[in-house]
């Protein structure tokens, strides 16, 4: 299901450059073709470190780091060794991510769901980042791999894969509280002690996100070195709910760009549908799938706009689970999921082809 994803993505990405164009290409190599916006940043800093006062500390390190690894190997080889290496090291990290998420779900609701949710996956709305040179794909292997580890309540080692997930993303910290849920709760249900040596492993998670900012806290002299990047670089700063909707809504109405207009259209679109999700795992009283929905909910909507929101709906895993599991028990769910197939089929071509073009694509 990787490989066919991986050939639809980049049979709509030749495609719109041809159309575009007139070459496949688009004049550029093909280890380029899926290395829009962000894709730079990452490759600047896989090649050249992160220069002092540089606004790129807003990306984290883990990805570069592996993407730098890969170059040293494959340079003798290829003059273009570090988009190569970006383009490999986040092709890997989304097949990873789609096999674990197979194993997970199978595990949870049978090999049918397995099917279901890993199709859904990978052929989501935003499934382009899953073979972008984006943090995406690898932060996704690194959160469900955890995931994986937890359920089967390998605490030690779900410490550690999580620690990896913060290396990747800040999202890191959100998998880390939903994995101190999962171990109370489990460890409630079980009758077992919740203070003891598997709750160390636990908490050994936060040292991929800690040991960042204590990194850029010692280059810097500045412990907020992370969240001014981010305000300075792309205008992001914490703003109030009633605020970040309104100017979303004023992004949708007049940002400069318009191929960014539909995309802030889609992130309310998709807030709502988030919060339908958490609304749906809190109700089910599944806690630790409500913490991980709802602290990305909360973090997204109190930035200055929702931009990037529905992309990040891409490593939320549990709503695939979730929907393929549904899928199962009745037969709306199994309308609910044919339904989701088609739309996100559809706006995966969209986002491939504005993405390819250098458009806004979320």
């Amino acid at each position: 299901m990787w490989t066919a994803s991986r050939i639809l993505v980049t049979t709509i990405a030749l495609v719109s450059q041809w159309a575009a164009t007139g070459s496949l290409l688009g004049g550029r190599p093909f280890a380029e073709l899926l290395a829009r916006w962000d894709a730079g940043h990452f490759a600047d800093i896989a090649a050249r470190g992160y220069p002092l006062g540089s606004t790129d500390v807003a990306f984290f390190p883990g990805y570069p780091i592996l993407g730098r690894g890969v170059a040293a190997v494959i340079r003798p080889v290829t003059s273009d060794a570090v988009p190569v290496a970006m383009m490999l090291v986040a092709g890997l990290g989304g097949l990873v991510a789609a096999v674990l998420l197979w194993r997970l779900t199978e595990s949870t609701a049978g090999p049918r769901a397995a099917f279901l949710a890993t199709l859904l996956f990978v052929v989501g709305p935003y499934a382009v980042f899953l073979h972008a040179s984006y943090s995406e794909s690898c932060f996704a292997a690194a959160a469900i791999g955890a995931w994986y580890c937890a359920v089967r309540e390998r605490w030690w080692w779900a410490g550690i894969v999580t620690a990896v997930a913060g290396t990747f993303r800040a999202n890191g910290l959100f998998l880390l509280a939903a994995i101190a849920v999962l171990y109370v709760t489990r460890r409630r249900a079980a009758g077992k002690p919740v203070v003891a040596w598997p709750a160390l492993g636990v908490l050994i998670g936060v040292l991929g996100f800690a040991g960042y900012m204590l990194a850029l806290w010692v280059q810097t002299g500045r412990l907020d070195a992370w969240s001014e990047a981010q305000q300075h670089g792309w205008g992001r700063v914490t703003s109030t709910p009633w605020t970040a909707l309104a100017d979303t809504v004023q992004a949708v109405l007049h940002h400069p760009l318009a191929s960014a207009r539909p995309q802030f259209l889609l992130d309310i679109v998709f807030a709502v549908l988030l919060l339908v999700a958490v609304g749906y795992f809190v109700a089910r009283r599944r806690w630790a799938e409500a913490v991980l929905l709802g602290l990305t909910l909360v973090s997204l909507t109190t930035s200055s706009t929702y931009v990037s929101l529905a992309r990040n709906t891409l490593t939320l895993f549990p709503i695939w689970i979730a929907l393929a599991a549904g899928a199962q028990r009745h037969a709306v769910g199994r309308w609910i999921v044919t339904g989701v197939l088609v739309v996100g089929v559809v706006l995966l071509t969209a986002n491939t082809h504005q993405f390819t073009l250098g458009a806004w694509a979320d």
